[in-house]
């Protein structure tokens, strides 16, 4: 009994030693380099029976505030900074921020309840800094409660110990804001390639395995449970599954997590930025809506200039004026296209704004503003009509022009005109509703109407009795 203590001690000095002295490596290496200092996270969890308990501690914190989402099962959550003896209470699940001073060191501890089944799946466990700063991360897992079975994480592997009382497992990780783990209720077979990690039964491949995107190591589990989890690092697909198979999907997730969180964009424009790069439908309702409007007023150069655009914001809170900057480098003249859809919450049609001014009879119009559309110079209708001395009023989806004794009726995004009463068609929508306002083309209107159009530089000018 003495010697199996003993041996125990030495252990947990030995990778508690190892786990420390690599953190305390990390930070003062950083410090040589002041401006490039990392967020080093030292993380310790004990498994008892039914809960991870957490001791999370950072070192390297170089603003007055950070950032951070505790994860929404934390329990318990406490912290203090610096040589601090007192604990704090408080920061609910959630996005929050905590104010700290330059350099001190943050320590965390909380509970995360887990689920009774076979399997674990813990997406988002730790506390996580929404930070551009590098972040690092050595984790210590002592297991106490399960006697069989074994805990995966999207990290390498760094040392497992296995003993009577419990197991002891250490990884490390670097450049991500967090990483999941997996429990599986038993041994399954490892392998390693580079910075890849297996674990199952069934070779991979013919050939040496390659990471999809850019991440700093990828974990695979082929799980005889037949689940299926993804995340950029690690992924679980059913045994007799194919990794090909949730190609689509792992990059939905990596795309998910290319950005700085943001609950109301991220899910969606994953799906859309994966739409857009394997030139594939998209899935979820917003993002179909935008990529029919990109479809139908982008050229397939443009939607690859907004993509790559957007993708040079890594680490970035995306936000709908950052959106409408990427598509306005893509496409002549500017948009509030994403501004709007997220004000509105309803679809909407992609315009792009002339950047000039508008003129009618010589005089700036600043009721509304010109549009470019598919190619295509659309007026504001009514605002330019009505400076030009006519009548335009609308009923429903008909539109009436009055001038003197001249009458005009037309139908919104329809061909089809009315003269007296008969009907006709044109080849072409004669007039436009984008987003609740009327536009016609430059062309119709000159077709229709005694009125001249003409630019000039980014000016436009209309002419007319």
């Amino acid at each position: 009994m003495v010697r199996t203590a003993i041996l125990m001690m030495m252990i947990f000095l030995g990778i508690s030693g190892g786990t420390a002295y690599m953190q305390w490596r990390d930070y003062e290496k950083s410090n040589q380099v002041n401006d490039h200092a990392p967020l080093v996270h030292s993380i310790d969890i004990r498994h008892e029976e039914g809960s991870l308990e957490i001791t999370q501690t950072v070192d390297g914190l170089k603003n007055q505030s950070y950032e951070i989402v505790v994860p929404k099962e934390a329990q318990q959550f406490r912290y203090r900074f610096g040589d601090k003896e007192n604990m704090q209470n408080g920061l609910n699940a959630g996005a929050s921020s905590i104010e700290g001073k330059e350099h001190e060191r943050l320590i965390m501890q909380y509970m995360i309840p887990l689920p009774i089944s076979k399997t674990i799946w813990l997406e988002h466990w730790s506390v996580m800094f929404v930070t551009k700063q590098t972040q690092k991360f050595h984790v210590q897992f002592v297991d106490y409660a399960t006697k069989d079975g074994m805990w995966i994480a999207g990290a390498p592997l760094e040392a497992k110990i296995k003993k009577q009382a419990f197991t002891l497992y250490s990884w490390s990780q670097a450049n991500l804001l967090s990483f999941p783990l997996y429990f599986y209720p038993s041994e399954l077979p490892r392998q390693v390639d580079g910075d890849i990690e297996v674990y199952g039964k069934r070779p991979m491949g013919n050939g040496k395995l390659q990471k999809w995107a850019d991440v700093p190591s990828l974990t695979i589990v082929q799980s005889p449970q037949n689940d299926q989890h993804i995340s950029p690092v690690l992924v679980v697909i059913p045994e007799s599954g194919s990794l090909s198979a949730v190609r689509e999907q792992y990059m939905r997730a990596y795309y998910a997590s290319y950005f700085a969180p943001n609950a109301l964009m991220n899910e969606w424009l994953a799906d859309l930025l994966t739409a857009l790069t394997f030139q594939k439908p998209a899935t979820t309702s917003r993002a179909k809506a935008v990529l029919q409007q990109f479809q139908q007023n982008l050229t397939e150069e443009e939607r690859q200039e907004f993509l790559s655009t957007i993708l040079q914001h890594k680490g970035e809170k995306l936000t709908p004026a950052l959106l409408d900057k990427a598509l306005t480098k893509a496409h002549l003249g500017k948009t509030t296209y994403f501004a709007d859809l997220l004000t509105a919450k309803k679809n909407l049609d992609l315009v792009f704004t002339n950047e000039g001014n508008l003129y009618v009879n010589d005089k700036v119009l600043k009721e509304g503003k010109a549009v470019l559309r598919g190619g295509e110079l659309l007026l504001p209708f009514k605002e330019v009509m009505e400076k030009l001395g006519y009548h335009v009023t609308q009923s429903g989806d008909a539109v009436f022009i009055e001038k003197g004794s001249n009458r005009w009726r037309f139908f919104v995004n329809s061909p089809v005109y009315m003269k007296e009463n008969d009907q006709f068609g044109m080849p072409s929508i004669i007039i436009h509703d984008l987003n609740g306002t009327l536009y016609m083309s430059a062309d119709m209107i000159q077709h229709w109407f005694s009125i001249e159009v003409w630019t000039s530089s980014q000016n436009i000018y209309v002419h007319g009795s």
